[in-house]
C-alpha cells in the first residue's frame, strides 16, 4: 500500500500548476492605451516606409507626425510612449525637418535611459551605425556627442569616442580625429575598439605627416595584441610609417612580412606595390 502524500506534498502539487498559471496569465496580460497606441503608430510608420519617401506621401508623414506627437503627449507618464518620439523623429527626417528630428530622437534617448540604459545604449550604437553606412557622418557626429554625454564613461564613452574619430578621419578633420582617437587609447586601454583605436589614431598622424610619432604606438600595440584581427593592418601602417620615416630597411621587412603572414589578405598587393617602388628606389640610389 503506498503511502498517502503529506499535506506538503499536495500544497506543492497545487500551488506548482497554479503558480505557472498565474506566470502564464501574467504574460497575457493586455498592453496598456500607450503600448496600443504607440504600437498603431508604429505600424503605420512601417508602411509608410515601405511605400517610400517621395513628395507625394508628405502629406500622410504629416498625418503620421502629428498622430505620433498625440500619443507621446497624452501617455507621456507611460514609459511604453518612449518609441512615439522614435516615430517622430523618423517623420521629422523624412520631412527634411532636421533639428525637430535631433529633439525628438534625444527625447526618445532621454526616455530610454531613465527606463533602460542597455536598451538605450543599444539604440544609439544602431543610430550611429545606420548613419556612418549612410555616410552621414555629420549628423553621426551628434549623435555620439549625445552617446557621450549620457555615457561618459566605460565601454559605451569607448565606442563613442571611438567612432567620433573615425567620423573626423573620414571627414579629413586630422586633429580632430587624433585627439578624440588618442583619448581612447589612454582612457580605455582595454576597451573593444582599443586595437582599432590605435589604427585609425596611426593614419590620422599619417595623414599629418607625423610618421615618426606613429612607430612606437604602433609597435606596443602589436606587442600588446599580437592575435588581433587587426594585425595585418597594424603592420602595414607601421610599415608605411618607417618607410616615410626613411627608416627603409625597416618599411622593407615590414612589407616582406605581411607578404610571409598574410598572402591573401587585401593588403598583400599593396605590400608587393610598396616593396617593389622601394626596391626601385634602393637600386637607383645604389646606381647613382
Amino acid at each position: 500500500m503506498r503511502p498517502s502524500p503529506t499535506p506538503l506534498l499536495l500544497a506543492v502539487a497545487l500551488v506548482g500548476p497554479l503558480g505557472a498559471a498565474g506566470q502564464q496569465a501574467k504574460a497575457k496580460a493586455p498592453a496598456s492605451k500607450a503600448a496600443r497606441a504607440v504600437a498603431a503608430v508604429d505600424r503605420k510608420l512601417a508602411a509608410l516606409l515601405a511605400e517610400g519617401t517621395g513628395f507625394e506621401l508628405r502629406q500622410r508623414y504629416e498625418a503620421l507626425l502629428a498622430q505620433a506627437s498625440a500619443v507621446a503627449r497624452t501617455h507621456a507618464a507611460d514609459p511604453a510612449s518612449a518609441r512615439a518620439y522614435l516615430v517622430i523623429a523618423r517623420c521629422c527626417e523624412v520631412l527634411g525637418k532636421h533639428p525637430e528630428k535631433e529633439a525628438a530622437f534625444a527625447h526618445y534617448i532621454d526616455a530610454l535611459v531613465a527606463h533602460s540604459r542597455p536598451e538605450a545604449a543599444r539604440e544609439l550604437r544602431r543610430e550611429v551605425e545606420a548613419l556612418v553606412a549612410r555616410r552621414e557622418l555629420y549628423t553621426a557626429g551628434k549623435i555620439l556627442r549625445l552617446m557621450l554625454s549620457k555615457f561618459p564613461e566605460g565601454d559605451q564613452a569607448a565606442y563613442a569616442l571611438y567612432r567620433l574619430g573615425t567620423c573626423h578621419l573620414w571627414m579629413e578633420q586630422y586633429d580632430e580625429a587624433a585627439s578624440a582617437l588618442a583619448e581612447v587609447v589612454e582612457r580605455w586601454p582595454k576597451a573593444d575598439v582599443a586595437v582599432e583605436a590605435h589604427l585609425r589614431l596611426a593614419r590620422a598622424n599619417l595623414s599629418q605627416g607625423k610618421s615618426a610619432e606613429s612607430i612606437g604606438p604602433l609597435e606596443a600595440c602589436l606587442a600588446e595584441h599580437p592575435k588581433s584581427p587587426h594585425r595585418i593592418p597594424l603592420l602595414f601602417d607601421l610599415a608605411i610609417a618607417r618607410y616615410l620615416s626613411a627608416d627603409h630597411y625597416g618599411a622593407l621587412v615590414g612589407f616582406q612580412r605581411i607578404l610571409r603572414e598574410a598572402p591573401r589578405s587585401p593588403y598583400a598587393p599593396l605590400a608587393q606595390t610598396c616593396l617593389d617602388k622601394l626596391r626601385a628606389e634602393v637600386l637607383q640610389r645604389i646606381t647613382n
